[in-house]
């Protein structure tokens, strides 16, 4: 990634702790370059699931745009329009 976004940059900051709890399980006294190919590809998994988890969470708390005129939410998620149906005439 060359010039990742300020969403990017945030989901890669909560790599971190899955980077070091896939790293605790094999051994902070253990260097990477010693790290077997099956340890390897554990960090890698915990690295890439906790990106994508990062990645979707913002998606969801932000697939539905604020709306002026409505109040907040207490629920960053809700729909704002899911009870258009009883405003229709």
């Amino acid at each position: 990634m060359v010039d990742p976004s300020e969403v990017e940059s945030q989901a890669m900051t909560a790599c971190l702790k899955f980077f070091g709890e896939a790293a605790g399980e094999i051994g902070f006294d253990k260097p990477l370059g010693a790290y077997s190919q099956r340890e390897a590809l554990q960090v890698i998994e915990a690295i890439v699931t906790g990106y994508t988890e990062a990645m979707c969470a913002h998606h969801e708390r932000t697939k539905f745009p604020p709306v002026r005129g409505l109040p907040q939410s207490p629920d960053p998620m809700a729909n704002p329009f899911a009870d258009m149906a009883n405003d229709l005439p």
